[in-house]
C-alpha cells in the first residue's frame, strides 16, 4: 500500500527535474542567439548597421550645377549613363579614383597646399566647344584624339575645395590663386581622363 504513493512521489520529481532542464535549455539558446546577434553588429562598425545593409547614394550631377557649367560649355553626366556609352578603346580601362587624386595633386601642387579638402567623382563629361587638348592627352586616348573632343567622355573631376579662385574655364592651365575679394569661388575642378590619367581641363564655378 505505501508502494504506491512512493512511486508517484517519485514520478512527480523527475518529471519536474525534465521540464526544469528543458526551460534552462531554452533560456540559454535565447540567450546566446541574442549575444551572438549584438555582436555581429557591433563587429561592423562599432555599433552602426553594416555599410552592407545600405548602398551608397549615387552620385548625379544636379541640374543647377549643369546650368552653371552650361556657360563654360560642358555638360557633365552621372555614372548612370555608362551603358550608353562604348567600351573603352584596346588596352585602356578605367583607372582608381586615387591615382586621379594623386594625379591632379601631382600637376596642380598649389591647389593642393592650399585646399581644405579634396573630393573625387565618375563623370562623362561632354563639350562641343573646348578642344584644346595637349598633346599628353591625345597621344594617350586614341578615342579623343579621333574625335577631338569630349562626347561623354569618362573624367573624374577632382574638386579642391576652400580655394580662392577665378571664375571660368582654365583648359590646361591651373586655375590662378589670388587672396580673397570679390568675384572669386571657392572651388576648383580638375578633369582627369579616367582611362589614361592625364588631366584634360581645370574649371571653377562656384
Amino acid at each position: 500500500m505505501r508502494t504506491g504513493p512512493k512511486l508517484l512521489g517519485l514520478c512527480l520529481m523527475v518529471v519536474g527535474l525534465l521540464l526544469g532542464s528543458a526551460g534552462w535549455y531554452f533560456n540559454q539558446s535565447s540567450g546566446n542567439s541574442s549575444y551572438s546577434g549584438g555582436n555581429n553588429i557591433s563587429s561592423n562598425s562599432g555599433g552602426n548597421m553594416s555599410s552592407e545593409a545600405v548602398d551608397p547614394p549615387v552620385s548625379v550631377p544636379s541640374q543647377e550645377e549643369n546650368t552653371l557649367l552650361s556657360r563654360l560649355g560642358l555638360f557633365l553626366e552621372g555614372a548612370d549613363v555608362e551603358h550608353f556609352v562604348p567600351p573603352p578603346p584596346p588596352g585602356l580601362s578605367r583607372i582608381a579614383k586615387k591615382q586621379a587624386i594623386r594625379n591632379a595633386s601631382w600637376i596642380y601642387p598649389k591647389l593642393e597646399d592650399s585646399a581644405s579638402s579634396v573630393s573625387c567623382d565618375y563623370r562623362f563629361i561632354t563639350s562641343n566647344e573646348f578642344r584644346n587638348f595637349s598633346p599628353e592627352a591625345l597621344a594617350a586616348n586614341p578615342r579623343l584624339r579621333e574625335s577631338g573632343k569630349l562626347n561623354r567622355t569618362p573624367v573624374y573631376i577632382v574638386t579642391f575645395k576652400d580655394v580662392k579662385v577665378k571664375d571660368g574655364l582654365h583648359g590646361q592651365q591651373p586655375p590662378k590663386l589670388a587672396p580673397p575679394g570679390n568675384g572669386l569661388l571657392s572651388e576648383a575642378n580638375i578633369v582627369v581622363d579616367a582611362l589614361t590619367g592625364v588631366t584634360l581641363l581645370s574649371y571653377s564655378f562656384r
